[in-house]
């Protein structure tokens, strides 16, 4: 059976030893660990996993709610009981909306102890469990919409994963409809800035003229029809993510500007003196060829290269031939649902489900 972790952080080194025995007693599967210096506590909670710490609000060289903060920092699912020999009830409160989970006051009850100590571990279990299953389920949902087993396809789940842990710069390459929108999704879905904004941008959609204020933003009077200021998206996208569609046909004047935002992490609007940091992660992605783009000077060499940190491809379909029935199937199922038709019409025999639904369609 798995030991549960337990830290017991006190100024007081005969009452840390006096309470891991009275609590090994008590807890046949508990690993206790005791520290009276709050430095030595802190690289515990660093460097091991706890289900539990027991924590003293009057110490000596740091309050015990400053060290509750420091520690939440650290883990922020951690759950702490606090302990004191001054119990009030606005202590009590205190410590509740620092983090806390429950407050037990000294001289201890052993009744009260351990019944704290049970609650605090079973808190903890179903607070871990909880957060374990979320993250499976958010590892499921970002691949909801992609069709496919091949292996190909298996390499791009892969490559999204592990893009995924890091935050660098992602660069996707593919034919139109191949699913770059897709993974660019899927990369955000799965990365640490999920809760933060994801914004996409079809950059050739954009006329020229507009798109260097869509993205930097602009002061008011910048130009014509600028009635007051624009943030712009590197702005709205701070913390997150910004995916710039079709990366290949950005004029090069808006390359120079994007290229300094990847090297400074700052923006500075059209018609502003001053610079703003941002944080945003870049995914970009393109069916063009990139590297002949530069050739004919069309695209800026340095800017590729700084785009191009991670790349990932995404298959063609002559390379994910096995996976066209399941496409077939899952195109299939989308025009039934459009079309309102029941499930065992894509059974008909006779021709293909896609024709029958068209048949279908065009006789109504």
């Amino acid at each position: 059976m798995h030991s549960a972790q337990l830290l017991i952080v006190d100024d007081e080194k005969d009452l840390l030893q006096g309470l891991k025995r009275m609590l090994a007693r008590e807890f046949q599967h508990l690993d206790i660990h005791t520290r009276h210096d709050p430095a030595a506590a802190l690289a515990l909670v660093r460097e091991k996993p706890l289900d539990l710490v027991l924590l003293d609000i009057q110490m000596p060289e740091i309050h015990g709610l400053e060290l509750l903060k420091k520690m939440n920092s650290i883990d922020k699912n951690l759950t702490v009981i606090m302990m004191t020999g001054y119990g009030s009830i606005e202590v009590a409160v205190q410590a509740m909306k620092s983090g806390a989970y429950d407050f037990i006051t000294k001289p201890f009850d052993k009744t009260i102890l351990f019944r704290a100590v049970g609650k605090g571990l079973e808190h903890n279990h179903l607070l871990r469990e909880n957060i374990k299953l979320r993250e499976r389920i958010c590892e499921k949902e970002p691949f909801a919409n992609f069709v496919g087993q091949s292996a190909p396809m298996q390499r791009l789940y892969h490559g999204i994963r592990t893009t995924a842990r890091t935050d660098y710069t992602v660069l996707i390459l593919g034919e139109s409809g191949t699913g770059k929108e897709l993974t660019a999704r899927a990369i955000h879905s799965l990365s640490k800035r999920r809760d933060n904004p994801l914004l996409m941008v079809n950059c050739p959609a954009i006329p020229e003229h507009l798109l260097e204020s869509e993205l930097f933003g602009h002061r008011k009077g910048a130009f014509t029809g600028a009635h007051r200021d624009q943030p712009g998206l590197f702005v709205e996208a701070d913390k997150g993510t910004l995916c710039l569609d079709e990366i290949g046909d950005i004029p090069v004047a808006i390359q120079t500007k994007l290229l300094r935002v990847l090297q400074e992490q700052e923006i500075k609007p059209l018609d502003s003196s001053k610079t703003r940091s941002v944080d945003v992660r870049i995914i970009a992605s393109t069916n063009r060829n990139l590297e002949e783009k530069i050739k004919d000077h069309s695209f800026r060499e340095d800017l590729f290269y700084r785009l191009n940190v991670v790349s990932l491809q995404t298959p063609t379909l002559a390379e994910i031939r096995e996976d066209i029935p399941l496409l077939i199937d899952h195109f299939t199922r989308q025009v039934c649902c459009e079309l309102e038709l029941p499930e065992n019409f894509r059974s008909y025999q006779g021709s293909t489900p896609e024709n029958h639904a068209a048949s279908y369609y065009y006789q109504q």
